[in-house]
């Protein structure tokens, strides 16, 4: 796995027009220039398409000279091209019905055949370019010939084109058996509120059909496969018992326009609330558990915008392997720009279109740009992170305004005067419009919406004697004096926000037992919000929650059944509704009674899975997902387990850091007598306390210093040792000198169901503070920090990665962790969680509109 770039050329032919991209473009006069450029880059990996329409212009006559002298030219130099026999609508013209003709499947085969034993030192291949999508827009959507249209034009292309591939393929393994059967088609993905909510799921099933039918997988008509269903339903029965085909590579094509959002309106691409390139193929390697290549990605627009999607798509590329997707290579295509897709080929006129990494002149002539540099840069090795964030022109800025939240880290400028072009006015239609083949799912007025990049707030914000959004209430059940955690960190920087609008923060506790006579509200002002909690009678509560902490009271005590009312009381009247923003799902019948105008649940942990916790927290995260407006999760574990309960609305962010509070480490770092290993952080049920003492065990020339409160476990069963230290808990703006100390990180978590789903704070707390980090198998930290985090599973491992880790480089292991701490810091984090509260605000007058991100 790895950032392997990998070149493409774009070749499809379009028969009612005679129109072959490839000779559209000058390539077929041009390859060896083109070959040169890509080459001289360093790219050795290319997909190049075999052009079928002018190899067998005669039925079973084959041509194969400038087939010969390419792939020559190729195999000669090294390159590794992934040949593709057949490029959308690249059959040749004696095909007269196409895809539907009752030649098509035997004529494939027997090219597909020819080929591979024509050229047996290939290495990889694509039998049949974009299946699904081809076969859509050919069979369903009447784009393409020959023009059938629905599900029985479908169901007619399918079982006139999945019998020959699947032959086709035998072949191949046949012939070729050590070559790479690379599958490619686009990765999609859909989703819908109200009326579009249907349709999405139809959608997301239908464009997995293919892939399934081909390798036999999910085919059973019991699950719930819509698409499938009327398929089947439709006359494709035979398409369930095709021999299944192998594949060995999945290649997946993303583009923005590849994710769609439905609602009342009808259908919009790309999408106003896209998951984003990682979480998408996040969802196909989940499904088919195969080795994926990014294998088509590009932005039609200016030199600087594609410069843009390349910095965010190699971002997301790598997000994704930082999550343990099995990503093998990143494909911008074409190399060239291409021509005519701006009708998706349905009007073939030559017009030359700006995708490509060389631009394409009128006289055929290449033309370097910005974006070439900036694409041989990134494919020279140069980090992701230092390639230019140009912010997008039109119309490329509204296009992909969705993608505003999950850029906000970005060292964004503008584009200089030379990139930039006069803006032509054109009178347009207003209005959404849905894609070919979308429902037409209301009659309601189509209202013109205008989107733009968004912007950080403004910290000089003018504060107002009328707030001009509504107080935030948080319901936590963490106290805001104990270890400092994701709630105090966002919830402090959104109390800032607020403040200056006007609007205040409180944040509401779990109550506490004392010697009062009746219950009240206590409150205090600390660090720019207001704590408040229930002090209820001892005698009213006497059962504490623990013997460790006996004046602890849960949310759901039934002595505290009176804390909505007189939290509602101390409150006081309001202008606006609060938004209610909920950390445990025990508080919901408390957010319920301040009647939120918008609410948010922060899903930080899996609270279920904690030890002692309480009765009915399940059934109320049930209520809780389902009746919130907006929820955000905490780590990518956590983040598929919500989803698996509730898909709209959810945003997942990673825990942050703020870089500049932990970076002071280094500062106070000096020398101390014995190498220690340190640990920051709660000590519960979730560390393994038999590594700990097995660590110690193999370090006795080490200190290690275990710094937090103890809780939920029995500080009688903390291991013993001369060289363990427990210094008890430090306040936040203690952490640095007490990491200044250290000279190894641990997260020696136990991999248990209480680790299950957590991310932790402290991974990119420990790498801003300059130390290296050891840490056990943890899902998330195997995912996202592998490249950073050194992982072992028991203490004897352990101890020989702490005295490994102290011979790196911190300099390398500070330019791996430099674009995790970019991306997450916490004042980016809050600032993106205003701006989706807000446009769940403004979307529905006030409710919250559903959406992913």
């Amino acid at each position: 796995m790895g950032r392997t770039f990998v070149g493409g050329f774009e070749s499809t032919y379009h028969p009612a027009s005679g129109v072959d991209a490839l000779e559209v473009t000058g390539h077929v006069a041009r390859y060896e220039e083109d070959l040169d450029q890509l080459l001289g880059a360093g790219v050795r990996h290319l997909r190049y398409p075999l052009r079928w329409h002018r190899i067998e212009a005669e039925p079973g006559t084959f041509d194969w000279a400038g087939t010969d002298r390419v792939l020559g030219t190729l195999h000669e130099r090294g390159a590794v091209p992934i040949v593709d026999l057949v490029h959308h609508t690249s059959y040749p013209d004696w095909l007269t019905d196409g895809f539907r003709d009752e030649r098509f499947g035997p004529a494939f085969v027997r090219y597909a055949t020819a080929v591979a034993e024509r050229y047996p030192w290939l290495r990889a291949y694509t039998l049949f370019n974009e299946p699904f999508a081809t076969l859509f827009l050919a069979g369903h959507q009447a784009l393409w010939p020959p023009y059938d249209h629905g599900v029985p034009g479908l169901r007619r292309l399918l079982l006139s084109v999945m019998p020959a591939l699947a032959e086709a393929a035998a072949t191949w393994r046949a012939v070729l058996p050590e070559a790479h059967h690379v599958w490619v088609d686009t990765a999609e993905h859909h989703v819908g509120t109200g009326p579009g909510t249907a349709y999405a799921e139809l959608a997301n099933d239908r464009r997995h059909v293919v892939l399934d039918l081909a390798l036999g997988h999910d085919l059973d008509l019991d699950l719930d496969r819509p698409f499938l269903r009327e398929l089947v339903t439709d006359g494709g029965e035979a398409l369930l018992t095709l021999p299944p085909l192998r594949v060995d590579v999945l290649g997946l094509d993303y583009y923005g326009h590849s994710e769609w959002y439905y609602d009342e309106h009808g259908g919009h691409a790309p999408s106003p609330h896209p998951v984003g390139l990682a979480d998408v193929v996040q969802q196909y390697a989940d499904r088919y558990g195969l080795p994926l290549m990014l294998t088509e990605t590009n932005v039609r627009g200016l030199p600087s915008d594609r410069t843009t999607w390349l910095r965010y798509t190699l971002e997301q590329y790598e997000l994704a392997l930082s999550r343990g997707v099995p990503l093998h290579g990143y494909c911008w295509f074409p190399q060239v720009d291409s021509a005519d897709w701006d009708s998706l080929l349905a009007r073939c006129a030559g017009r030359a279109d700006p995708v490509g990494v060389l631009s394409l002149e009128p006289d055929g002539t290449r033309r370097r740009t910005e974006f070439t540099d900036a694409w041989e840069r990134a494919a020279a090795g140069l980090p992701t992170a230092e390639l230019p964030a140009v912010r997008f022109q039109p119309p490329c800025d509204a296009q992909l305004a969705g993608l505003a939240d999950t850029l906000v880290h970005w060292p964004w400028r503008d584009p200089r005067p030379a990139q930039t072009v006069r803006a032509l006015r054109a009178d347009l239609p207003t209005g959404p419009t849905g894609p070919a083949g979308s429902p037409d799912l209301s009659d309601l007025d189509h209202d013109s919406r205008e989107q733009t990049m968004t912007t950080l707030p403004s910290s000089a914000a003018p504060t107002t004697t009328e707030p001009t959004q509504p107080d935030l209430v948080v319901l936590s059940h963490l106290r805001w004096h104990w270890v400092w955690q994701r709630p105090q960190h966002i919830v402090s920087r959104l109390a800032r926000l607020r403040a200056e609008v006007g609007a205040r923060t409180y944040v509401v506790e779990e109550p506490v037992a004392q010697d009062v006579d009746t219950p009240r509200i206590a409150t205090e002002d600390v660090d720019g919000i207001t704590r408040v909690w229930l002090v209820l009678p001892v005698s009213a509560s006497p059962f504490p929650r623990s013997e460790a902490h006996p004046e602890e009271r849960g949310f759901e005590d039934p002595a505290a059944a009176c804390y909505g009312e007189l939290l509602a009381q101390a409150l006081g009247e309001r202008t606006l509704p609060p938004d209610v923003w909920v950390y445990t799902p025990m508080a919901i019948e408390l957010a319920q009674r301040l009647e939120p105008g918008r609410l948010v649940y922060d899903v930080m942990d899996d609270l279920a899975s904690f030890k002692d916790a309480p009765e009915g927290l399940v059934l109320r995260q049930r209520r809780l997902l389902a009746e919130a407006d907006v929820v955000f999760t905490g780590g990518p574990s956590l983040d598929r387990s919500i989803r698996r309960q509730r898909s709209a609305g959810v945003h997942l962010f990673r825990s942050g850091v703020e870089t500049e509070h932990y970076a002071a480490s280094r500062l106070l770092r000096d020398e101390h007598e014995r190498p220690v290993a340190g640990y920051v952080g709660v000590v519960d049920e979730r560390l393994d306390l038999e590594l700990l003492d097995e660590l110690a065990a193999h370090l006795p020339d080490w200190t290690l210093r275990i710094v937090g409160p103890v809780a939920k476990i029995d500080p009688a069963d903390l291991p013993r040792r001369p060289n363990i230290e427990y210094p008890g808990m430090a306040r936040y703006d203690e952490l640095p000198a007490v990491m200044a100390g250290f000279d190894v990180a641990l997260m020696p978590f136990a991999l248990n169901e209480a680790t299950r789903s957590i991310s932790p704070t402290k991974t990119l707390e420990y790498l801003a503070a300059g130390l290296p980090v050891v840490s056990t198998g943890v899902a998330d930290v195997v995912a996202d920090y592998a490249d950073v985090v050194c992982l072992a599973d028991d203490g004897v491992q352990f101890a020989a990665a702490c005295r490994r880790v102290l011979l790196d480089d911190p300099r390398a292991r500070d330019r791996r962790a430099r674009p995790l701490h970019a991306r997450q810091e916490w004042d980016h984090i809050a600032s993106s969680m205003t701006r989706i509260l807000d446009g769940a605000r403004q979307a529905s007058g006030g409710a919250a509109a559903e959406e992913t991100a």
